[in-house]
């Protein structure tokens, strides 16, 4: 295509989704050019090594956002989780606003599967659709990514994987739509490169889809031990807002509904299943946690 060789302009490039959409742009040589915090940092020195542009700045500052902006083919938004609901929702929109001010051709912004039809009330689970909703309005040309839950999340320490049980959202014959990161750069990567398809469109992303029964027998096979599954107790889900609301969620909200794994697959032929990233990039946290359990069921 004839604008391939502008650059993307990627958030969050030193961080996961940031840095999976950096590598696989990178790796189908479109240029990017990333904003980082601090140069001098080896997530930073390892992007720049790899061929991209560092622009030195922070979501505060929009003169330098702006001027990041100037002559790319599109803009990939991500906004770090530490973020509180309101910095959340300035930052999103703020980037938005410059993207449409600079009249960027594509404009993706990673929302959250758990976004629904309607606000909760909750303002950390509301930001996410209020920034969907201000980026719809705006005279951009815009795809919104959802991605499922990361498989990360089922491999932390502190839910019993060291005591040869996982404790998690879902309950053992229900399933559960997984996202590998890695996979999530790969069709940020495939919907760049198809705007005509793809612009105006909110896409869940998803890896795999498994059940608790299939998560039972994955982490035995590649633990190499007995692993027994079950659903977080009652209680425990009724003390824990987050908890909960996933929870409901997963069995009859945004995130119980399907992701077509085929068309992810067809935007990304090496999708990753539960299975082969636990026994691979997964394998390392696997061993973490089952050696030691620390932290608690707020984490996930």
């Amino acid at each position: 295509m004839k604008d391939v060789r502008l650059p993307i302009l990627v958030f969050g490039a030193t961080g996961r989704q940031g840095g999976s959409v950096a590598k696989a742009l990178i790796k189908v040589r479109w240029p990017i050019r990333a904003l980082v915090l601090d140069p001098s940092q080896p997530a930073s020195i390892a992007l720049r090594d790899e061929g991209a542009e560092l622009v030195q700045g922070s979501f505060e500052d929009t003169d330098v956002i702006a001027t990041a902006m100037k002559d790319v083919h599109g803009v990939f938004s991500v906004l770090p989780a530490n973020l509180s609901a309101e910095e959340e929702v300035r930052y999103g929109t703020s980037i938005a606003d410059l993207a449409a001010q600079s009249r960027i051709d594509h404009f993706i912004y990673s929302s959250g599967a758990s976004v629904g039809d309607k606000l909760t009330g909750v303002p950390r689970f509301d930001a996410k659709p209020r920034i969907e909703a201000h980026i719809q309005e705006l005279p951009l040309t815009a795809t919104i990514v959802r991605p499922m839950i990361f498989m990360e999340m089922l491999v932390r320490p502190g839910f019993g994987l060291d005591e040869g049980r996982l404790i998690s959202l879902i309950r053992p014959d229900h399933s559960i739509q997984l996202t590998a990161v890695e996979d999530i750069g790969k069709i940020v990567a495939a919907l760049f490169a198809d705007k005509v398809r793809f612009g105006g469109v909110t896409l869940k992303i998803a890896s795999d889809r498994v059940t608790g029964h299939e998560l039972e027998a994955v982490f035995t096979e590649v633990a190499g031990k007995p692993i027994t599954y079950a659903r977080f107790p009652d209680d425990v889900l009724a003390a824990n807002v987050d908890l909960a609301h996933m929870a409901s969620s997963l069995e009859d909200g945004p995130l119980a509904e399907r992701v077509d794994l085929s068309a992810m697959r067809e935007l990304n032929p090496e999708l990753l299943s539960f299975r082969s990233w636990l026994a691979g990039r997964g394998r390392e946290a696997l061993n973490t946690a089952l050696r030691k359990g620390s932290g608690n069921s707020d984490q996930l």
